[in-house]
Protein backbone atom coordinates (compact mmCIF):
# COMPACT_ATOMS: atom_id res chain seq x y z
CA UNK A 1 0.00 0.00 0.00
CA UNK A 2 2.86 2.30 1.05
CA UNK A 3 3.99 2.50 -2.78
CA UNK A 4 0.63 3.60 -4.03
CA UNK A 5 0.82 6.78 -2.06
CA UNK A 6 4.14 8.64 -2.99
CA UNK A 7 5.26 11.40 -0.78
CA UNK A 8 5.70 15.19 -2.82
CA UNK A 9 8.48 15.08 -5.15
CA UNK A 10 9.48 18.54 -3.84
CA UNK A 11 9.12 17.72 0.06
CA UNK A 12 12.77 18.21 1.33
CA UNK A 13 12.90 21.21 -1.01
CA UNK A 14 9.98 22.64 0.93
CA UNK A 15 11.52 21.92 4.49
CA UNK A 16 14.26 23.33 3.28
CA UNK A 17 13.28 26.49 1.63
CA UNK A 18 11.85 26.63 5.42
CA UNK A 19 15.17 25.80 7.21
CA UNK A 20 16.90 28.35 4.83
CA UNK A 21 15.06 30.98 6.48
CA UNK A 22 16.70 31.01 10.01
CA UNK A 23 18.08 34.48 9.41
CA UNK A 24 14.72 36.15 9.61
CA UNK A 25 13.93 34.58 13.12
CA UNK A 26 16.99 35.76 14.83
CA UNK A 27 15.92 39.30 12.59
CA UNK A 28 12.76 40.09 14.89
CA UNK A 29 14.29 38.27 18.04
CA UNK A 30 16.88 40.77 18.02
CA UNK A 31 14.24 42.94 17.21
CA UNK A 32 12.28 41.90 20.11
CA UNK A 33 15.26 42.23 22.48
CA UNK A 34 16.05 45.76 21.78
CA UNK A 35 12.41 46.84 21.95
CA UNK A 36 11.98 45.19 25.56
CA UNK A 37 9.40 42.31 24.76
CA UNK A 38 8.13 40.78 27.45
CA UNK A 39 4.88 38.61 25.76
CA UNK A 40 5.27 36.63 22.96
CA UNK A 41 1.78 35.78 21.41
CA UNK A 42 1.27 32.67 19.15
CA UNK A 43 -1.47 33.15 17.07
CA UNK A 44 -3.33 30.83 14.66
CA UNK A 45 -6.49 28.99 13.35
CA UNK A 46 -7.08 25.03 13.06
CA UNK A 47 -3.83 23.13 11.55
CA UNK A 48 -1.87 27.30 12.35
CA UNK A 49 -2.86 27.30 15.94
CA UNK A 50 -2.17 23.78 16.69
CA UNK A 51 1.34 23.38 15.07
CA UNK A 52 2.05 26.57 17.82
CA UNK A 53 2.07 23.68 20.24
CA UNK A 54 5.68 22.95 20.36
CA UNK A 55 7.04 26.33 19.83
CA UNK A 56 4.99 27.02 23.33
CA UNK A 57 6.31 23.98 24.95
CA UNK A 58 9.78 25.62 24.57
CA UNK A 59 9.01 29.32 25.24
CA UNK A 60 6.89 28.20 27.98
CA UNK A 61 10.07 25.98 29.95
CA UNK A 62 12.97 27.54 29.20
CA UNK A 63 12.48 31.68 27.91
CA UNK A 64 12.79 32.64 31.65
CA UNK A 65 12.86 36.65 30.16
CA UNK A 66 9.47 36.22 28.42
CA UNK A 67 5.77 35.36 29.11
CA UNK A 68 4.12 32.84 26.05
CA UNK A 69 0.97 32.31 25.27
CA UNK A 70 -0.91 30.20 22.28
CA UNK A 71 -4.36 31.73 21.50
CA UNK A 72 -6.51 31.25 18.44
CA UNK A 73 -6.94 34.45 15.82
CA UNK A 74 -10.45 35.64 17.25
CA UNK A 75 -9.33 35.16 20.29
CA UNK A 76 -6.55 37.21 20.40
CA UNK A 77 -9.27 40.33 18.52
CA UNK A 78 -12.02 39.60 21.06
CA UNK A 79 -10.16 39.29 24.55
CA UNK A 80 -7.94 41.94 23.57
CA UNK A 81 -4.93 40.99 26.28
CA UNK A 82 -3.79 43.51 28.50
CA UNK A 83 -0.49 42.54 27.39
CA UNK A 84 -1.18 43.34 23.77
CA UNK A 85 0.92 46.18 23.21
CA UNK A 86 4.10 47.83 22.10
CA UNK A 87 6.75 45.16 24.28
CA UNK A 88 4.45 42.22 22.71
CA UNK A 89 5.65 40.02 19.67
CA UNK A 90 2.74 38.22 17.81
CA UNK A 91 3.25 35.36 15.44
CA UNK A 92 0.83 35.05 13.39
CA UNK A 93 0.42 31.99 10.90
CA UNK A 94 -2.07 31.15 8.12
CA UNK A 95 -1.61 28.89 5.06
CA UNK A 96 -2.92 31.01 2.90
CA UNK A 97 -2.22 33.93 4.61
CA UNK A 98 -5.41 35.23 4.08
CA UNK A 99 -7.39 33.56 6.83
CA UNK A 100 -9.74 36.45 7.84
CA UNK A 101 -9.44 35.95 11.81
CA UNK A 102 -5.82 35.70 11.17
CA UNK A 103 -5.21 38.41 8.92
CA UNK A 104 -7.47 40.52 11.30
CA UNK A 105 -5.33 39.66 14.68
CA UNK A 106 -2.28 40.57 12.84
CA UNK A 107 -3.91 44.21 12.18
CA UNK A 108 -5.23 44.18 15.66
CA UNK A 109 -1.95 43.62 16.98
CA UNK A 110 0.12 45.72 14.50
CA UNK A 111 -2.37 48.65 15.92
CA UNK A 112 -1.77 48.22 18.90
CA UNK A 113 1.93 48.26 18.69
CA UNK A 114 3.23 45.14 18.48
CA UNK A 115 5.76 43.51 16.65
CA UNK A 116 4.82 40.88 14.31
CA UNK A 117 6.16 37.73 12.52
CA UNK A 118 4.24 36.38 9.98
CA UNK A 119 4.04 32.76 8.26
CA UNK A 120 3.03 32.03 5.25
CA UNK A 121 3.03 30.47 1.97
CA UNK A 122 5.00 33.28 -1.20
CA UNK A 123 3.65 35.89 -2.05
CA UNK A 124 1.83 38.61 -1.37
CA UNK A 125 -0.94 38.45 1.38
CA UNK A 126 -2.95 39.31 4.26
CA UNK A 127 -0.09 38.36 6.72
CA UNK A 128 3.27 39.31 4.41
CA UNK A 129 2.04 42.85 4.43
CA UNK A 130 1.16 42.92 7.67
CA UNK A 131 4.53 41.28 9.43
CA UNK A 132 7.59 43.24 9.99
CA UNK A 133 9.37 39.96 9.34
CA UNK A 134 7.49 37.05 6.70
CA UNK A 135 8.68 33.93 7.01
CA UNK A 136 7.49 32.11 4.55
CA UNK A 137 7.62 28.74 1.98
CA UNK A 138 6.11 27.13 -1.50
CA UNK A 139 2.65 26.85 -2.54
CA UNK A 140 2.44 23.04 -1.96
CA UNK A 141 1.24 19.96 -0.62
CA UNK A 142 3.61 20.24 1.91
CA UNK A 143 2.48 22.96 4.23
CA UNK A 144 2.62 21.00 7.86
CA UNK A 145 6.14 20.56 8.17
CA UNK A 146 7.90 24.37 7.13
CA UNK A 147 4.89 26.11 9.13
CA UNK A 148 6.60 23.69 12.58
CA UNK A 149 10.04 24.12 10.96
CA UNK A 150 10.21 28.28 11.21
CA UNK A 151 7.98 28.16 14.49
CA UNK A 152 10.94 26.14 16.33
CA UNK A 153 13.27 28.57 14.39
CA UNK A 154 11.44 32.20 16.09
CA UNK A 155 11.75 29.75 19.31
CA UNK A 156 15.38 29.04 19.18
CA UNK A 157 15.77 32.65 18.22
CA UNK A 158 13.51 33.82 21.30
CA UNK A 159 15.66 31.25 23.52
CA UNK A 160 18.59 32.88 22.75
CA UNK A 161 18.18 36.36 23.93
CA UNK A 162 15.70 35.49 26.54
CA UNK A 163 17.35 33.74 28.92
CA UNK A 164 18.35 29.55 27.87
CA UNK A 165 20.91 30.08 24.66
CA UNK A 166 22.19 26.84 25.53
CA UNK A 167 18.77 25.19 24.68
CA UNK A 168 18.62 27.46 20.90
CA UNK A 169 22.33 26.20 20.47
CA UNK A 170 20.60 22.41 20.92
CA UNK A 171 17.83 23.50 18.53
CA UNK A 172 19.83 24.80 16.10
CA UNK A 173 22.34 21.37 15.59
CA UNK A 174 19.52 19.63 14.73
CA UNK A 175 17.01 22.13 12.68
CA UNK A 176 19.08 21.95 9.47
CA UNK A 177 18.83 18.09 9.23
CA UNK A 178 15.26 18.39 9.41
CA UNK A 179 14.32 18.27 5.39
CA UNK A 180 16.23 13.91 5.34
CA UNK A 181 14.57 13.12 8.93
CA UNK A 182 10.96 14.31 8.00
CA UNK A 183 11.64 12.13 4.95
CA UNK A 184 12.68 9.30 6.38
CA UNK A 185 9.55 9.62 9.23
CA UNK A 186 7.22 9.52 5.89
CA UNK A 187 8.72 5.51 5.10
CA UNK A 188 9.04 4.54 8.37
CA UNK A 189 5.77 5.13 9.68
CA UNK A 190 4.32 2.99 7.15
CA UNK A 191 3.69 -0.34 9.21
CA UNK A 192 1.54 1.99 12.43
CA UNK A 193 0.05 4.02 9.39
CA UNK A 194 -1.43 0.59 7.91
CA UNK A 195 -2.48 -0.77 11.13
CA UNK A 196 -4.71 2.63 11.98
CA UNK A 197 -5.87 2.30 8.56
CA UNK A 198 -7.52 -0.88 9.24
CA UNK A 199 -9.08 0.33 12.67
CA UNK A 200 -9.86 3.38 11.49
CA UNK A 201 -11.85 1.95 8.20
CA UNK A 202 -14.92 0.93 9.93
CA UNK A 203 -14.92 2.80 13.49
CA UNK A 204 -17.70 4.91 14.04
CA UNK A 205 -15.45 7.50 16.51
CA UNK A 206 -12.08 7.68 17.11
CA UNK A 207 -10.30 9.09 20.47
CA UNK A 208 -6.94 10.77 19.54
CA UNK A 209 -4.79 11.39 22.35
CA UNK A 210 -1.39 12.96 22.86
CA UNK A 211 0.11 15.08 26.18
CA UNK A 212 2.54 18.25 26.54
CA UNK A 213 2.62 19.41 22.71
CA UNK A 214 1.82 16.03 21.35
CA UNK A 215 -2.08 17.14 22.52
CA UNK A 216 -2.01 19.80 19.41
CA UNK A 217 -0.89 17.20 17.19
CA UNK A 218 -3.76 14.70 18.62
CA UNK A 219 -6.00 18.00 17.85
CA UNK A 220 -4.78 18.30 13.92
CA UNK A 221 -5.22 14.70 13.35
CA UNK A 222 -8.55 14.55 14.81
CA UNK A 223 -10.39 17.62 14.07
CA UNK A 224 -8.24 18.90 10.99
CA UNK A 225 -7.39 14.79 8.86
CA UNK A 226 -10.24 13.41 10.48
CA UNK A 227 -13.22 15.41 10.75
CA UNK A 228 -12.26 18.08 8.51
CA UNK A 229 -10.70 16.07 5.78
CA UNK A 230 -12.10 12.83 6.06
CA UNK A 231 -15.44 13.34 7.99
CA UNK A 232 -14.78 10.97 10.35
CA UNK A 233 -16.19 11.03 13.73
CA UNK A 234 -12.90 11.75 15.98
CA UNK A 235 -12.26 13.52 19.72
CA UNK A 236 -9.42 14.70 20.93
CA UNK A 237 -7.98 14.12 24.28
CA UNK A 238 -5.23 15.87 26.84
CA UNK A 239 -3.32 12.68 27.66
CA UNK A 240 -3.14 14.40 31.07
CA UNK A 241 -6.73 14.73 31.26
CA UNK A 242 -7.49 11.17 30.05
CA UNK A 243 -8.03 9.41 33.52
CA UNK A 244 -9.96 12.00 34.76
CA UNK A 245 -13.09 10.79 33.18
CA UNK A 246 -12.49 9.55 28.97
CA UNK A 247 -10.60 6.28 30.40
CA UNK A 248 -14.40 5.35 31.02
CA UNK A 249 -15.31 5.23 27.45
CA UNK A 250 -12.71 2.27 26.77
CA UNK A 251 -14.62 -0.51 26.09
CA UNK A 252 -14.13 -3.77 24.04
CA UNK A 253 -15.07 -1.78 20.56
CA UNK A 254 -13.24 1.97 21.41
CA UNK A 255 -10.62 2.96 19.13
CA UNK A 256 -7.74 4.77 20.88
CA UNK A 257 -4.57 6.34 19.16
CA UNK A 258 -2.10 7.55 21.17
CA UNK A 259 0.51 9.83 20.00
CA UNK A 260 4.29 9.83 21.99
CA UNK A 261 7.26 11.72 20.97
CA UNK A 262 10.31 12.25 22.99
CA UNK A 263 10.03 15.64 25.20
CA UNK A 264 9.27 15.85 28.81
CA UNK A 265 5.25 14.83 28.19
CA UNK A 266 6.65 11.12 27.21
CA UNK A 267 5.41 9.44 30.47
CA UNK A 268 1.92 11.16 29.91
CA UNK A 269 1.37 10.04 26.30
CA UNK A 270 3.35 6.10 27.75
CA UNK A 271 0.31 5.16 30.45
CA UNK A 272 -2.32 6.11 28.38
CA UNK A 273 -0.81 3.45 26.09
CA UNK A 274 -0.27 0.64 28.81
CA UNK A 275 -3.54 1.30 29.70
CA UNK A 276 -5.35 0.87 26.30
CA UNK A 277 -3.67 -1.99 25.46
CA UNK A 278 -4.67 -3.69 28.76
CA UNK A 279 -8.86 -3.14 27.85
CA UNK A 280 -9.22 -2.39 24.29
CA UNK A 281 -8.03 -4.18 21.19
CA UNK A 282 -8.25 -1.43 18.41
CA UNK A 283 -5.51 0.32 19.81
CA UNK A 284 -2.46 1.97 18.57
CA UNK A 285 0.10 4.21 18.65
CA UNK A 286 2.57 6.84 16.78
CA UNK A 287 5.77 7.15 18.51
CA UNK A 288 8.77 8.76 17.16
CA UNK A 289 11.02 6.50 19.04
CA UNK A 290 10.91 4.17 16.52
CA UNK A 291 11.66 6.31 13.48
CA UNK A 292 15.81 7.05 12.91
CA UNK A 293 15.66 10.64 12.42
CA UNK A 294 19.09 10.81 10.62
CA UNK A 295 21.32 13.58 11.52
CA UNK A 296 19.52 15.06 14.83
CA UNK A 297 21.92 15.18 17.76
CA UNK A 298 21.05 12.95 20.57
CA UNK A 299 20.34 16.31 22.69
CA UNK A 300 18.30 17.97 20.21
CA UNK A 301 15.96 14.92 19.98
CA UNK A 302 13.38 15.24 22.67
CA UNK A 303 12.59 18.94 21.58
CA UNK A 304 12.43 18.32 17.55
CA UNK A 305 10.78 14.55 17.77
CA UNK A 306 7.49 16.28 18.16
CA UNK A 307 8.09 17.64 14.53
CA UNK A 308 8.71 14.34 13.49
CA UNK A 309 5.63 13.79 15.26
CA UNK A 310 3.26 15.97 13.22
CA UNK A 311 4.58 15.09 10.07
CA UNK A 312 4.17 11.12 11.09
CA UNK A 313 0.50 11.66 11.81
CA UNK A 314 0.41 13.68 8.31
CA UNK A 315 1.39 10.72 6.34
CA UNK A 316 -0.80 8.47 8.60
CA UNK A 317 -3.45 10.56 6.76
CA UNK A 318 -2.15 9.58 3.60
CA UNK A 319 -2.78 5.74 4.43
CA UNK A 320 -6.25 6.23 5.78
CA UNK A 321 -7.67 8.22 3.09
CA UNK A 322 -6.12 5.06 0.68
CA UNK A 323 -7.80 2.88 2.73
CA UNK A 324 -10.86 4.75 3.08
CA UNK A 325 -10.86 5.77 -0.44
CA UNK A 326 -12.01 9.22 0.58
CA UNK A 327 -10.47 12.36 -0.96
CA UNK A 328 -9.15 14.47 1.74
CA UNK A 329 -9.84 18.37 -0.27
CA UNK A 330 -13.56 17.54 -0.86
CA UNK A 331 -15.22 20.31 1.80
CA UNK A 332 -19.05 20.33 2.99
CA UNK A 333 -19.05 23.76 4.54
CA UNK A 334 -15.08 25.40 4.30
CA UNK A 335 -15.11 27.83 1.56
CA UNK A 336 -18.39 27.13 0.28
CA UNK A 337 -21.06 28.69 2.54
CA UNK A 338 -21.09 31.84 4.78
CA UNK A 339 -20.02 31.32 8.52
Amino acid sequence: MNDLIPVPDDFEACVQHAVSQDHKAREIATRALERGVERVYLVGCGGSHFGTYPAFDLLDRYASGIATQRITSAELTSRNPVGLDERALVIAASHSGNTPETAAAAEFAKDKGALVASISREGENGLSCVGDVHLDYPETITITEPKLVHNAQLAAALLEHFGAPEKATELRAGIPALPGALRAVKDEVADVGERIAELLADAPLSYIVGGGPAYGMAKMMAWCYFQEMSWMNSAAINAGDFFHGPLEMVVDDATVITLVAEDASRPLGERVINFTERFTPNSAAVDTASFSLPGIPVEARPDLSVIALMSAERRVLDHVAARRGHDTSQRRYMYKVAY
